[in-house]
């Protein structure tokens, strides 16, 4: 008997590793999803990068979850506690093209410098960070060449995402490891696109296709749990006893 799971949360992430937002409606693109009152806002359009243009995420610099983001007009905001908020154009005035380091691929972007590189390297107290945005002139990483799957087309590409545009987690499995786990953790934990709820723990681990709205998926991976769930979203502080990834490994 086919289960009938329900679409209960849609979170989009601009920024790579940087809080989400929730959203009740969104469109969705090859590149993720994107924000249904400004579509230029696409998931991991944005990466926050060091001076060698590698990517930086939560895992070296954990405080990066304290910045929130909205969307204001043409406009992302950055907002923190106790810190004027960052005011970054969508669309890049900078035309500077430079090339980035993510994982073991190169990708084009666009650095903002300036006050965006000021704003963000004196709150995240790391000197020379600056903020990437792709543009859709150029080219998408393919899946295939992040990391080898064989459920991967070659139409499967991602701007800044770690392997796949979308990712979908369902509350059954939060709630079964929350079940072992000491202190429970929320699901921003795993920055999910979309959270199911009414299908059994980590039954969506099986689903090959399915379908939101009008739009179908289809499972090309299961994703690889790392150290940014360890992260407190409220804190900016990994927890001690790296929970629940500890939890995770001795689940799988």
């Amino acid at each position: 008997m086919k289960e009938l799971a329900t679409l209960s949360e849609i979170y989009l992430y601009p920024v790579k590793s940087l809080p989400g937002i929730k959203l009740e409606k969104a469109l969705t693109t090859k590149f993720g999803l994107a924000h249904p009152e400004n579509s230029l806002v696409v998931d991991r359009k944005w990466m926050i990068v060091d001076t060698n243009g590698s990517f930086r995420t939560q895992r070296q610099i954990p405080k990066m979850a304290l910045i929130k983001i909205s969307v204001q007009e043409d406009f992302l905001i950055f907002s923190v506690p106790q810190k004027n908020p960052l005011k970054v154009p969508i669309e890049n005035p900078n035309k500077n093209k430079i090339n980035y380091r993510l994982w073991k691929c190169r990708i084009d972007g666009y650095g903002y410098g300036g006050e965006v590189s000021k704003w963000l390297s004196e709150f995240l107290e790391v000197d020379g960070l600056d903020l990437a945005v792709f543009n859709e002139n150029l080219d998408p990483i393919k899946s295939q060449d992040l990391e080898e799957s064989t459920t991967t087309r070659e139409t499967d590409v991602v701007i800044y995402q770690d392997f796949s545009p979308f990712m979908l987690i369902g509350e059954e499995s939060l709630e079964e490891l929350n079940k072992r786990l000491e202190i429970k953790v929320p699901m921003n934990r795993f920055r999910p696109n979309f959270v199911s709820k009414n299908n059994s723990a980590f039954s969506e681990d099986e689903w090959e296709k399915f379908k939101i709205g009008e739009s179908e998926f289809c499972r090309i991976k299961h994703c690889t749990r790392c150290l940014l769930t360890t992260v407190d979203q409220n804190k900016g502080v990994k927890d001690p006893k790296q929970e629940p990834l500890k939890t995770l490994r001795e689940l799988s």
